[in-house]
C-alpha cells in the first residue's frame, strides 16, 4: 500500500469508541490460526509450546465488543476483565481492544493484484506436502482475474523463475507449471524469496493496485539465511516499498517459531493449511481479506494505575514483563470477516477488594498518517464497574466477549505450560495443568453457551488425554 493511498486512508480513519455493526471485521496481521497445534493434537502429536499462539487463536474468533456500530475504515474500542490467570492463578485486570471494520460488505471490491507466487519444493516437501501445496497453488491461480498480474518461482538450495511476472490470460497454462514441480534439495527460502522480490519489483508502483508474495514452505531454512532476524529485515525492507508477504505454512514439521516472527513484519500475515477443507476455506472466504491491509502502524499504549504493571500483552510480540506502560505498535491491521482483539494482562499491587469505581488503567490510542504528521490521540479510562468490592476469590467481566478472550487466553497459557512441562519430562506436572486447563474451558464454554469455544474446550482434553506416561 503507498503512501499516497495511506494517507487517504487515514484521513477517514476513526479510532473512537466503536463497536459491531453491519459491516466487517477488523484484526491484526501475524499468525491467523494454531492449525498446526490442532494438527498435531489429531495426529496423536503433543505439540511444542510455541506452536500455541495468542494472535492465531484470537484470529479464529470472532471477538465483538459493544458499542455503536463502526462507521470509519477501522474502529477501536475496549472491555475490561478481573479474573485469575491460569498460570499464575492470582487475580489480574484484563483489557481487551477490539478491532472493528465499517466497510460496506455490499461495495468491498479488493484491489487488482501483482502476485509472486513462491513455493519451497525442497526435499522435506517429499510426498504429500508438496501434492498439497501443488493444490493450493492452482487454487489460489483460480482465484485471480485478468486484471491481476502473476510470476511463479521455485526454491530448493537454489531458485528457478518458471513464469515471469505477467498478466493472468492462461489459468490452465499456469497450472500445468505448477503441476511439473517435484522435489529435490535443500532449503534456500532467502533464494526464493528474493526473486520473488524481484519479480514484483518489475511492476510499477500504483497506488491503485497491491503487490504481494505468497510463500508457501515447511519453514525449514538449511541454506543462505536461516535467522529469524535475516528474514524479518529482508521482509521489512520490501514491505517499506510496497511489497508486502503471505506465509502459507505446510506440512506436520514445520518451523511455527520462525513464521511466527516473519509473520509480525508490517504487512505480512501467515495461514497453516493443514488439510484440502482447510485450504478451501482460506482461499474462498479469506483470500480478499487476507490481500486488503486497512492501516500500518498503528500504535496504542496502556498505563495501569499506581503500583501496577503490564504484565503481558497476548495477540502481539515485544512487550517486556515488568514494564509500567505498554507501547503497543500494531504493524498492520487487515479486514476481516471477524472482529479482532489484542489482550493486555496487568499485575494488581495486592491481592485485596477491589473498590467500585476504582481505576484500573488508562488506554491511549493514536497513529501517525503516513506523510508522518501527527493523527488522531484518544484516551480512554477503565474502572471497575461493580456495585460491591470485588474479593481476591471473584471475577468480573464489563462485557460478555472479554470473558471469552480471557478463557482463550487462558487455554494458550496452559497448553503452552502444559506442552513445556512434557518436553522437559515433567510428566506428572504437566498432565495436572493440562487437565485444569480442559476443566476450565468446559466451564467457561458452558457458562457462556459459546459453541465455538466448546471446541477448544474439546481440543484442550484430546490434549490432556495424549499426556499419559
Amino acid at each position: 500500500m503507498t503512501r499516497k493511498h495511506l494517507a487517504a486512508l487515514w484521513a477517514a480513519l476513526s479510532l473512537v469508541g466503536c463497536g459491531g455493526g453491519s459491516g466487517f471485521g477488523a484484526a491484526p496481521g501475524g499468525s491467523q490460526d494454531i492449525a498446526l497445534a490442532r494438527t498435531k493434537i489429531d495426529q496423536g502429536q503433543i505439540p511444542r509450546p510455541e506452536d500455541f499462539v495468542a494472535e492465531g487463536l484470537f484470529a479464529e474468533h470472532d471477538l465483538p465488543l459493544e458499542g455503536p456500530p463502526c462507521e470509519q475504515v477501522l474502529c477501536l474500542s475496549t472491555a475490561t476483565a478481573i479474573a485469575p490467570a491460569l498460570d499464575t492463578g492470582r487475580q489480574e485486570v484484563f483489557v481487551q481492544v477490539g478491532f472493528s471494520s465499517g466497510v460496506d460488505p455490499a461495495t468491498f471490491r479488493r484491489k487488482p493484484l501483482d502476485v509472486a507466487l513462491v513455493i519451497d519444493h525442497s526435499g522435506s516437501m517429499e510426498g504429500e506436502p508438496m501434492e498439497a501445496v501443488k493444490a493450493a497453488a492452482r487454487t489460489l491461480v483460480d482465484k485471480l482475474d485478468q486484471n491481476d498480474t502473476l510470476s511463479l518461482v521455485i526454491f530448493d538450495n537454489s531458485v528457478s523463475t518458471l513464469v515471469s511476472q505477467g498478466p493472468v490470460k492462461d489459468r490452465a497454462a499456469l497450472k500445468r507449471s505448477i503441476g511439473t514441480i517435484q522435489d529435490a534439495g535443500g532449503t534456500c527460502i532467502e533464494c526464493g524469496l528474493r526473486e520473488g522480490f524481484k519479480q514484483l519489483a518489475t511492476r510499477q508502483v500504483d497506488p491503485s493496485r497491491a503487490r504481494r508474495l505468497f510463500l508457501f514452505t515447511d519453514a525449514m531454512p538449511n541454506v543462505g539465511a536461516t535467522g529469524d532476524g535475516e528474514f524479518m529485515e529482508l521482509l521489512r525492507e520490501n514491505s517499506q516499498k510496497g511489497r508486502d508477504t503471505t506465509v502459507f505454512g505446510v506440512n506436520i514439521a514445520f518451523g511455527q517459531a520462525l513464521v511466527t516472527k516473519m509473520s509480525a513484519v508490517r504487512g505480512s500475515n501467515y495461514f497453516y493449511l493443514s488439510d484440502a477443507e482447510r485450504t478451501r476455506k482460506v482461499f474462498d472466504e479469506d483470500f480478499d481479506f487476507l490481500v486488503t491491509p486497512i492501516a500500518y502502524d498503528l500504535k496504542m499504549a496502556l498505563t495501569p494505575a499506581e503500583g501496577s504493571r503490564v504484565e503481558a500483552v497476548y495477540g502481539l510480540p515485544g512487550v517486556e514483563p515488568g514494564a509500567s506502560e505498554a507501547v503497543m505498535d500494531v504493524a498492520t491491521v487487515f479486514l476481516s470477516r471477524r472482529r479482532g482483539a489484542v489482550l493486555a494482562r496487568l499485575s494488581r499491587p495486592e491481592q485485596g477488594p477491589v473498590s467500585p469505581n476504582q481505576q484500573l488503567v488508562t488506554s491511549a490510542f493514536s497513529y501517525n498518517a503516513a506523510e508522518g504528521n501527527s493523527g488522531t490521540a484518544v484516551t480512554l479510562t477503565a474502572s471497575y464497574e461493580g456495585s460491591e468490592p470485588l474479593v481476591s476469590s471473584e471475577a468480573w467481566y464489563s462485557q460478555r466477549t472479554v470473558r471469552k478472550t480471557v478463557a482463550l487466553t487462558n487455554f494458550i497459557l496452559g497448553a503452552r505450560m502444559a506442552c513445556d512441562k512434557w518436553m522437559k519430562g515433567e510428566h506428572v506436572q504437566a498432565r495436572e495443568v493440562a487437565d485444569r486447563t480442559a476443566a476450565l474451558m468446559h466451564a467457561e464454554a458452558e457458562v457462556l453457551d459459546d459453541a465455538p469455544l466448546r471446541t477448544e474446550a474439546e481440543l484442550a482434553s484430546k490434549l490432556a488425554a495424549l499426556m499419559v506416561r
